[in-house]
Formats: C-alpha cells, structure tokens, sequence
C-alpha cells in the first residue's frame, strides 16, 4: 500500500517538473528538444533560408520600432 502510494506522489512530481520545464521553455522562448533535432535532419540550404527570412523579420522589426521611437521623440 505505501509503495502504491510513493508510486503516485512521485508519478505526480514528474508530472509537475515536466510542467516545470513546460513553463519554463515558453517564459525563456527555448524551442522543445523535439524541434531542435527536426532543424538537424533539415537541408542545409533550407536551414539558411530559413535563417534568412527570420533576420529579414528581426531587422524590420528593428527598423520599425526606431521609426515609431523617432516620431515619439518628434512629438515630445
């Protein structure tokens, strides 16, 4: 009986640490283990696209957010 018991709390606290870890990937924008070996079985040359097209997003993100800070400056 105590070892069914033990067996569940410890069930439960694997449980919760997975959660945890859950949590803890999406605050820390870390990708799952799984999406990280699916980018190794991908073409190099479609990992460099990729790549590209998300600079190409991070730069224009850049631009635009010191467009909007220029014209808030303007305005004070």
């Amino acid at each position: 009986m105590f070892s069914l018991i033990q067996k569940k709390l410890t069930d439960v606290g694997v449980e919760k640490a997975l959660d945890s870890k859950k949590v803890l990937q999406v605050v820390n924008l870390s990708p799952s283990e799984s999406w990280v070996e699916k980018i190794v079985r991908v073409h190099p040359m479609r990992q460099i696209a990729y790549a590209s097209i998300v600079q190409l997003v991070v730069f224009g993100s850049m631009f635009g957010c010191m467009a909007i800070n220029e014209e808030i400056i303007k305005a004070l």
